[in-house]
């Protein structure tokens, strides 16, 4: 008997590697099956997106209104609320000359919020994530096509990487600064992204009139983005005058529209910038040359501390890239330099700033993982061993994403149900006829959970018509 245990052992070993190859020629095949056909393919893209979409949509349900929220409910720094999209107009009028210049952002803030059904509001916020998930795929591909992998990606590095992912993608206001400011700047920056990819079009095919409504179109988009946020606008000025240059020293033709597009991207970021708020709060703070040391000091220790891992890939990235023989080297190699100027153009010229909190770092985050996924996209399949380092990474995302949904799912649970009892509470002391409420104060455990904000006391009284007071 024991002299048959090794070819026993033997027997079982080969026949165990037989199954595997036959199992990896199997999954070759539906491969090769699910690529070749593309409208399957597309049809699994679209089964990604929609097993993407709840779980935001459940994070937004469970994220009730917090902080500024209150205070964008009403007409700006008044206690009337929002009724009508005149009052919306009204209340802009008032925080461009009072507060700051975001005219665009803030409205979007507060047309979701003149909203009173809750599930509406998460609706259009959720697919306000997907869209932007999108976004960053198809500047990734450089093309309007489709890979599944590179939405993955997208989004999983996404939800790990952005710090503060509450307060970018779930809070309303913070969303709408955010997470809507950034889908507004890439979706312009767009056309500009997939020109190298598409070189016009003949005589016969253009007119020139359609080249004049579309230089109007990004004339209009670019005063819409340039309007959105301080950062993200200049480095995005910046990345156009970019692709501008590369494009014409390419030997490309640079159409008129992006000529267009950034004189309107210029046009919208003064108009931001010379908002009366923005002086009347600036009024009384100064700037020394020590203090800038310090802040670029400071913001490249939180660029490591951010990003450090996600550039350590991109090099490891660009060492396998440069050993492989490919075309369009000195494409890749330029859209790259573009977003990394955008990333960096994001990061200092807050030093004039006086503050730069974790959230104002999603643009330069998003930024960054394009920069990732270009390469990653350009690496495909050069090797079998590349090949399964991108499957075993892509498998790596989704068990630890799943991991990382059930820590959310524990928070904002947990802060959705202290809310759900505050409701009662109130409904009760409104009913008895109190005139304050106490509650004790709370603070999330996690990156997607949103705590208490105790500077918006004022406003949350003037919303639930009933003194609300915090207790630590």
């Amino acid at each position: 008997m024991l002299n048959k245990i090794p070819f026993l052992f033997e027997k079982t070993f080969f026949r165990t590697k037989d199954l595997l190859f036959q199992a990896k020629s199997s999954f070759s095949s539906l491969e090769n099956f699910i690529i070749k056909r593309r409208s399957v393919y597309n049809l699994l893209f679209m089964l990604v997106l929609c097993l993407i979409f709840p779980f935001i949509l459940f994070l937004n349900i469970k994220t009730p209104l917090i902080g500024d929220d209150f205070v964008y409910s009403f007409i700006y720094q008044t206690q009337s609320r929002l009724t009508s999209i005149n009052d919306i107009f009204q209340s802009q009028y008032l925080h461009y000359y009072k507060w700051g210049g975001r005219s665009v952002v803030h409205f979007i803030t507060q047309m979701l919020l003149l909203t009173d059904n809750s599930l509406v509001i998460d609706i259009i916020n959720s697919l306000g994530f997907i869209a932007f998930i999108l976004t960053i795929h198809y500047h990734i591909i450089g093309k309007l096509k489709n890979s599944i992998s590179i939405l993955i990606i997208s989004f999983s590095l996404t939800w790990f990487l952005q710090p503060v992912f509450a307060e970018t993608v779930l809070w309303v206001t913070g969303s709408s600064n955010y997470l809507w400011g950034t889908l507004i700047i890439l979706l312009f920056l767009l056309p500009y992204r997939l020109y190298g990819n598409n070189k016009g079009c003949s005589n016969k095919e253009c007119s020139l009139l359609k080249d004049i409504t579309f230089s109007l179109l990004m004339l209009l988009g670019g005063v819409i983005a340039g309007w959105t946020n301080e950062n993200t606008a200049a480095a995005m000025i910046v990345m156009i005058a970019c692709f501008i240059l590369y494009y014409k020293y390419s030997n490309n033709k640079t159409p008129i529209w992006m000529y267009a597009g950034l004189i309107g991207a210029i046009i919208g970021y003064i108009i931001m910038i010379a908002a009366p708020g923005n002086f009347a709060r600036a009024e009384g703070t100064s700037i020394s040359p020590f203090l800038v040391t310090y802040r670029i000091l400071n913001y490249t220790q939180r660029f490591v501390n951010y990003l450090g891992l996600l550039n350590l890939g991109i090099t490891l990235l660009m060492l396998i890239y440069s050993k492989v023989n490919c075309n369009n080297r000195k494409a890749t190699l330029s859209y790259i330099c573009i977003y990394f100027i955008g990333v960096f153009i994001s990061i200092y010229i807050m030093v004039a700033s006086p503050g730069f909190p974790a959230r104002a770092w999603f643009a330069t985050i998003t930024f960054n993982i394009i920069t990732f996924g270009i390469l990653y996209n350009k690496i495909d399949a050069f090797t079998p061993l590349v090949k399964q380092a991108k499957y075993c990474f892509l498998i790596f995302c989704v068990i630890s994403f799943m991991a990382s949904f059930y820590d959310a799912y524990k928070d904002v649970k947990a802060i959705s149900n202290i809310w759900e009892e505050r409701m009662l509470i109130i409904a009760e002391k409104k009913n008895n006829k109190a005139t304050s409420v106490v509650f004790k104060e709370y603070q999330a455990r996690t990156k997607f959970g949103l705590g208490d904000t105790p500077y918006a006391l004022p406003y949350m009284s003037l919303y639930y018509e009933i003194d609300f007071q915090l207790e630590k």
